[in-house]
Parts: C-alpha cells; sequence; structure tokens
C-alpha cells in the first residue's frame, strides 16, 4: 500500500452491522453490533438526480474510501463525527486491491 494512499486516510469511522433480531410480533428491532474502527476518507457526492422526485434524493450522500475489509455491505452502518451514514453501495477496483469506496447517505 502506498504512503500516499494512507496518507489521505484522516477521519476516525465506526463500523457496525445491523443484527437480524426481531421483537415478539416478528418486526426488526433496529439493533447493531459494533465490528470495529478503520481510518477513512470522507467526501461528499453530488445530489442524486432530483428529477427522480424520490424522497432518498434528497438525503446527504458521501464517499467513503478505507482500506479493504471483508463483510461490509448493506447491512453496515458507519458512524461518522456524530453521523449516521447507512452504506448504499460497495465498490473494489481491481487497480487498487488494498482499498474499497463506499457510497453512504445519512440516515436522520
Amino acid at each position: 500500500m502506498s504512503g500516499e494512499f494512507a496518507g489521505t486516510l484522516r477521519e476516525r469511522v465506526v463500523i457496525e452491522t445491523r443484527l437480524s433480531t426481531r421483537d415478539s410480533r416478528a418486526g426488526a428491532v433496529g439493533n447493531y453490533r459494533y465490528d470495529g474502527e478503520a481510518w477513512a476518507a470522507v467526501s461528499p457526492l453530488m445530489p442524486a438526480d432530483l428529477t427522480r422526485a424520490d424522497a432518498l434524493s434528497a438525503l446527504p450522500r458521501w464517499r467513503v474510501t478505507l482500506r479493504k475489509r471483508e463483510g461490509l455491505g448493506l447491512s453496515t452502518r458507519l458512524t461518522w463525527r456524530g453521523k449516521y451514514l447507512a452504506v448504499r453501495g460497495a465498490h473494489n477496483d481491481p487497480q487498487t486491491p488494498a482499498q474499497m469506496q463506499l457510497t453512504c447517505e445519512e440516515v436522520r
């Protein structure tokens, strides 16, 4: 891993995974399990296409770059600067196998 990549990871994020526990009526409880912390580079993404008339398009989106880690996916949530970021996509580029990019959406 190059020093240039390591130097861009300046933010600390907490990684949590959603638990599949259910309540007495079989509804999702919504609890998360702590899965560690990681250094990351967090940058804003442009707003989604507003012509879609999709409620999700108004939420802030972020690109999070970090060292490759197994187990990150749609059931993952990141905590960064007091904000919860839900992972909406994960991308591993074959040209940079040591890192991965997550597309996240702020949860309110």
